[in-house]
Protein backbone atom coordinates (compact mmCIF):
# COMPACT_ATOMS: atom_id res chain seq x y z
CA UNK A 1 0.00 0.00 0.00
CA UNK A 2 1.54 3.25 -1.08
CA UNK A 3 -0.04 5.50 1.51
CA UNK A 4 -1.81 5.41 4.83
CA UNK A 5 -5.43 6.51 5.10
CA UNK A 6 -5.19 8.42 8.36
CA UNK A 7 -5.64 12.20 8.16
CA UNK A 8 -2.36 12.68 10.01
CA UNK A 9 -0.63 11.48 6.84
CA UNK A 10 -1.40 14.87 5.28
CA UNK A 11 -0.51 17.07 8.23
CA UNK A 12 2.99 18.43 9.01
CA UNK A 13 5.30 16.08 10.85
CA UNK A 14 6.13 18.83 13.34
CA UNK A 15 6.46 22.60 13.58
CA UNK A 16 9.54 24.77 14.03
CA UNK A 17 8.08 27.99 15.31
CA UNK A 18 5.51 28.88 12.67
CA UNK A 19 7.22 26.79 9.99
CA UNK A 20 5.50 23.47 9.22
CA UNK A 21 7.92 20.60 8.70
CA UNK A 22 6.87 18.11 6.03
CA UNK A 23 8.77 15.17 4.56
CA UNK A 24 9.70 17.55 1.74
CA UNK A 25 11.32 19.89 4.26
CA UNK A 26 13.44 17.07 5.66
CA UNK A 27 14.53 15.95 2.18
CA UNK A 28 15.58 19.50 1.27
CA UNK A 29 17.51 19.82 4.56
CA UNK A 30 19.28 16.51 3.84
CA UNK A 31 20.32 17.76 0.41
CA UNK A 32 21.70 20.97 1.90
CA UNK A 33 23.72 19.09 4.54
CA UNK A 34 25.10 16.72 1.90
CA UNK A 35 25.99 19.64 -0.39
CA UNK A 36 27.99 21.25 2.40
CA UNK A 37 29.69 17.92 3.10
CA UNK A 38 30.60 17.49 -0.57
CA UNK A 39 32.08 20.99 -0.67
CA UNK A 40 34.20 20.27 2.41
CA UNK A 41 35.31 16.92 0.98
CA UNK A 42 36.36 18.50 -2.31
CA UNK A 43 38.24 21.25 -0.50
CA UNK A 44 40.14 18.65 1.56
CA UNK A 45 41.06 16.56 -1.47
CA UNK A 46 38.75 13.63 -0.70
CA UNK A 47 37.57 13.11 -4.27
CA UNK A 48 38.35 9.38 -4.02
CA UNK A 49 35.93 8.99 -1.14
CA UNK A 50 33.19 10.81 -3.04
CA UNK A 51 33.73 8.55 -6.05
CA UNK A 52 32.60 5.64 -3.86
CA UNK A 53 29.16 7.24 -3.67
CA UNK A 54 28.57 7.97 -7.36
CA UNK A 55 26.74 5.54 -9.63
CA UNK A 56 28.06 3.35 -12.41
CA UNK A 57 26.71 -0.04 -13.37
CA UNK A 58 30.09 -1.81 -13.28
CA UNK A 59 30.65 -1.05 -9.59
CA UNK A 60 27.17 -2.28 -8.69
CA UNK A 61 27.14 -5.44 -10.79
CA UNK A 62 30.76 -6.54 -10.30
CA UNK A 63 31.39 -5.45 -6.73
CA UNK A 64 27.86 -5.44 -5.29
CA UNK A 65 28.03 -1.79 -4.19
CA UNK A 66 24.27 -1.36 -4.11
CA UNK A 67 24.37 1.84 -2.05
CA UNK A 68 25.48 3.70 -5.16
CA UNK A 69 21.93 3.39 -6.54
CA UNK A 70 20.78 5.88 -3.90
CA UNK A 71 23.81 7.85 -2.74
CA UNK A 72 24.58 9.20 -6.22
CA UNK A 73 21.70 11.64 -5.86
CA UNK A 74 23.30 13.33 -2.84
CA UNK A 75 26.77 13.94 -4.31
CA UNK A 76 26.11 17.51 -5.42
CA UNK A 77 28.73 20.29 -5.17
CA UNK A 78 27.42 23.84 -4.68
CA UNK A 79 25.84 24.97 -7.92
CA UNK A 80 23.23 27.68 -8.68
CA UNK A 81 21.10 25.30 -10.79
CA UNK A 82 21.08 22.73 -8.01
CA UNK A 83 19.91 25.41 -5.58
CA UNK A 84 17.08 26.28 -7.98
CA UNK A 85 16.13 22.59 -8.08
CA UNK A 86 16.00 22.52 -4.28
CA UNK A 87 13.78 25.61 -4.25
CA UNK A 88 11.44 23.90 -6.73
CA UNK A 89 11.37 20.80 -4.54
CA UNK A 90 10.58 22.85 -1.42
CA UNK A 91 7.86 24.98 -3.04
CA UNK A 92 6.06 22.37 -5.12
CA UNK A 93 6.95 19.25 -3.14
CA UNK A 94 4.74 20.27 -0.23
CA UNK A 95 1.70 20.51 -2.49
CA UNK A 96 2.40 17.12 -4.06
CA UNK A 97 2.97 15.64 -0.60
CA UNK A 98 -0.32 17.00 0.68
CA UNK A 99 -2.06 15.58 -2.38
CA UNK A 100 -0.59 12.08 -2.12
CA UNK A 101 -0.06 11.89 1.62
CA UNK A 102 3.32 11.68 3.31
CA UNK A 103 3.88 7.95 2.76
CA UNK A 104 2.78 8.11 -0.85
CA UNK A 105 5.04 11.08 -1.57
CA UNK A 106 8.11 9.49 0.04
CA UNK A 107 7.63 6.25 -1.88
CA UNK A 108 7.10 8.08 -5.15
CA UNK A 109 10.22 10.17 -4.51
CA UNK A 110 12.23 7.02 -3.83
CA UNK A 111 10.87 5.70 -7.10
CA UNK A 112 12.24 8.78 -8.86
CA UNK A 113 15.67 8.19 -7.29
CA UNK A 114 15.86 4.46 -8.04
CA UNK A 115 14.27 4.41 -11.48
CA UNK A 116 17.38 5.60 -13.34
CA UNK A 117 19.86 3.17 -11.73
CA UNK A 118 17.39 0.31 -12.18
CA UNK A 119 16.95 0.97 -15.90
CA UNK A 120 20.68 1.39 -16.49
CA UNK A 121 21.49 -1.79 -14.58
CA UNK A 122 19.04 -3.68 -16.77
CA UNK A 123 20.55 -2.12 -19.90
CA UNK A 124 24.06 -3.02 -18.72
CA UNK A 125 23.12 -6.65 -18.16
CA UNK A 126 21.67 -6.82 -21.68
CA UNK A 127 24.41 -4.95 -23.56
CA UNK A 128 27.43 -5.61 -21.33
CA UNK A 129 28.35 -1.92 -21.39
CA UNK A 130 29.02 0.29 -18.39
CA UNK A 131 26.62 3.19 -17.78
CA UNK A 132 26.85 6.06 -15.32
CA UNK A 133 24.70 8.99 -14.28
CA UNK A 134 25.98 12.05 -12.47
CA UNK A 135 22.73 13.64 -11.29
CA UNK A 136 19.25 12.79 -10.11
CA UNK A 137 16.14 14.14 -11.82
CA UNK A 138 13.94 13.47 -8.81
CA UNK A 139 13.61 17.13 -7.77
CA UNK A 140 12.61 18.16 -11.27
CA UNK A 141 10.18 15.24 -11.40
CA UNK A 142 8.40 16.60 -8.33
CA UNK A 143 7.72 19.81 -10.25
CA UNK A 144 6.46 17.76 -13.20
CA UNK A 145 4.13 15.95 -10.81
CA UNK A 146 2.81 19.29 -9.58
CA UNK A 147 2.26 20.39 -13.17
CA UNK A 148 0.34 17.18 -13.84
CA UNK A 149 -1.81 17.85 -10.78
CA UNK A 150 -2.55 21.51 -11.52
CA UNK A 151 -1.58 22.22 -15.14
CA UNK A 152 -3.49 25.51 -15.14
CA UNK A 153 -1.86 26.93 -12.01
CA UNK A 154 -0.31 30.31 -12.87
CA UNK A 155 3.26 30.67 -11.57
CA UNK A 156 5.10 33.69 -13.05
CA UNK A 157 3.83 36.29 -15.51
CA UNK A 158 0.56 34.32 -15.72
CA UNK A 159 2.40 31.40 -17.33
CA UNK A 160 0.86 28.10 -16.31
CA UNK A 161 2.66 25.23 -14.61
CA UNK A 162 2.12 23.05 -17.69
CA UNK A 163 3.98 25.50 -19.95
CA UNK A 164 6.85 25.87 -17.47
CA UNK A 165 7.15 22.09 -17.20
CA UNK A 166 7.28 21.62 -20.98
CA UNK A 167 9.82 24.42 -21.42
CA UNK A 168 12.14 23.18 -18.65
CA UNK A 169 11.85 19.60 -19.88
CA UNK A 170 12.63 20.64 -23.45
CA UNK A 171 15.66 22.72 -22.44
CA UNK A 172 17.03 19.91 -20.28
CA UNK A 173 16.66 17.39 -23.10
CA UNK A 174 18.38 19.73 -25.55
CA UNK A 175 21.31 20.20 -23.15
CA UNK A 176 21.72 16.45 -22.75
CA UNK A 177 21.37 15.95 -26.48
CA UNK A 178 24.06 18.53 -27.20
CA UNK A 179 26.40 16.83 -24.72
CA UNK A 180 25.57 13.35 -26.07
CA UNK A 181 24.62 12.28 -22.56
CA UNK A 182 22.41 9.45 -23.75
CA UNK A 183 22.02 7.57 -20.43
CA UNK A 184 20.96 10.71 -18.56
CA UNK A 185 18.64 11.67 -21.40
CA UNK A 186 16.99 8.27 -21.20
CA UNK A 187 16.70 8.51 -17.41
CA UNK A 188 15.15 11.99 -17.62
CA UNK A 189 12.52 10.84 -20.10
CA UNK A 190 11.66 7.80 -17.99
CA UNK A 191 11.47 9.85 -14.78
CA UNK A 192 9.30 12.50 -16.43
CA UNK A 193 6.95 9.78 -17.69
CA UNK A 194 6.71 8.26 -14.22
CA UNK A 195 5.83 11.65 -12.69
CA UNK A 196 3.11 12.27 -15.26
CA UNK A 197 1.68 8.77 -15.31
CA UNK A 198 1.65 8.27 -11.53
CA UNK A 199 -0.41 11.44 -11.03
CA UNK A 200 -2.71 11.38 -14.05
CA UNK A 201 -3.32 7.68 -14.63
CA UNK A 202 -1.98 5.81 -11.60
CA UNK A 203 -5.46 5.19 -10.22
CA UNK A 204 -6.43 3.37 -13.43
CA UNK A 205 -4.07 0.51 -12.56
CA UNK A 206 -5.39 -2.41 -10.57
CA UNK A 207 -2.16 -2.67 -8.60
CA UNK A 208 -2.60 -1.45 -5.06
CA UNK A 209 0.79 0.29 -5.24
CA UNK A 210 -0.48 2.84 -7.74
CA UNK A 211 -4.20 2.83 -7.00
CA UNK A 212 -3.54 4.96 -3.93
CA UNK A 213 -2.15 7.79 -6.04
CA UNK A 214 -5.38 9.76 -6.27
CA UNK A 215 -6.81 12.90 -4.65
CA UNK A 216 -7.17 13.06 -0.86
CA UNK A 217 -10.96 13.30 -1.14
CA UNK A 218 -10.98 9.88 -2.87
CA UNK A 219 -9.03 8.09 -0.13
CA UNK A 220 -11.83 7.13 2.20
CA UNK A 221 -13.00 3.87 3.73
CA UNK A 222 -16.46 4.33 2.29
CA UNK A 223 -17.42 2.65 -1.01
CA UNK A 224 -16.93 4.67 -4.15
CA UNK A 225 -20.28 6.17 -5.08
CA UNK A 226 -21.38 8.03 -8.14
CA UNK A 227 -22.51 11.56 -7.43
CA UNK A 228 -25.89 12.28 -9.03
CA UNK A 229 -26.34 15.93 -9.88
CA UNK A 230 -29.38 17.70 -8.56
CA UNK A 231 -31.36 18.95 -11.56
CA UNK A 232 -32.12 22.13 -9.63
CA UNK A 233 -28.43 22.93 -9.30
CA UNK A 234 -26.72 25.16 -11.82
CA UNK A 235 -24.15 23.48 -14.14
CA UNK A 236 -20.61 23.46 -12.79
CA UNK A 237 -18.43 26.17 -14.33
CA UNK A 238 -14.90 24.80 -13.69
CA UNK A 239 -13.14 28.01 -14.69
CA UNK A 240 -15.24 30.12 -12.36
CA UNK A 241 -14.37 27.77 -9.50
CA UNK A 242 -10.73 27.06 -10.33
CA UNK A 243 -9.45 30.53 -11.22
CA UNK A 244 -9.72 32.08 -7.74
CA UNK A 245 -8.55 28.87 -6.07
CA UNK A 246 -5.51 28.53 -8.34
CA UNK A 247 -4.68 32.17 -7.69
CA UNK A 248 -4.82 31.45 -3.98
CA UNK A 249 -2.57 28.39 -4.45
CA UNK A 250 0.00 30.34 -6.43
CA UNK A 251 0.05 33.02 -3.76
CA UNK A 252 -0.15 31.02 -0.51
CA UNK A 253 0.36 27.38 -1.51
CA UNK A 254 -1.97 24.40 -1.47
CA UNK A 255 -1.94 24.30 2.33
CA UNK A 256 -3.94 27.54 2.43
CA UNK A 257 -7.05 25.87 0.98
CA UNK A 258 -9.81 24.74 3.27
CA UNK A 259 -11.28 21.27 2.96
CA UNK A 260 -14.33 22.66 1.15
CA UNK A 261 -12.10 24.55 -1.30
CA UNK A 262 -10.09 21.39 -1.97
CA UNK A 263 -13.29 19.52 -2.75
CA UNK A 264 -14.42 22.29 -5.08
CA UNK A 265 -11.06 22.25 -6.85
CA UNK A 266 -11.13 18.49 -7.36
CA UNK A 267 -14.72 18.64 -8.61
CA UNK A 268 -13.85 21.34 -11.14
CA UNK A 269 -10.75 19.41 -12.22
CA UNK A 270 -12.85 16.28 -12.77
CA UNK A 271 -15.23 18.26 -14.98
CA UNK A 272 -12.35 19.56 -17.10
CA UNK A 273 -10.83 16.10 -17.48
CA UNK A 274 -14.20 14.72 -18.55
CA UNK A 275 -14.48 17.43 -21.20
CA UNK A 276 -10.98 16.59 -22.49
CA UNK A 277 -11.92 12.89 -22.87
CA UNK A 278 -14.89 13.86 -25.01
Amino acid sequence: MITQRGPENYDPITWVGRLPVYATTIIVALYVVCMIGVAVALASGAEASLSKLTFDTASVLRHGELWRCLTYAFVNPPDPWFIIALVMLYVFGRDVEQYLGRTGFVRLYLGFLLLGPSLLLAASMVTGQNYAISQSWANFAVFLAFAALYPGAQLLFQITAKIFALVFLGISLLQLLAGRQWPEMFVLLATAFLAWYAIRHGSALNLDFMSRLRPVSHRTKRPRLRVVKNPDDEPVDPHRIMDPLLEKISRDGLASLTRREREQLERARAVLLEKERR
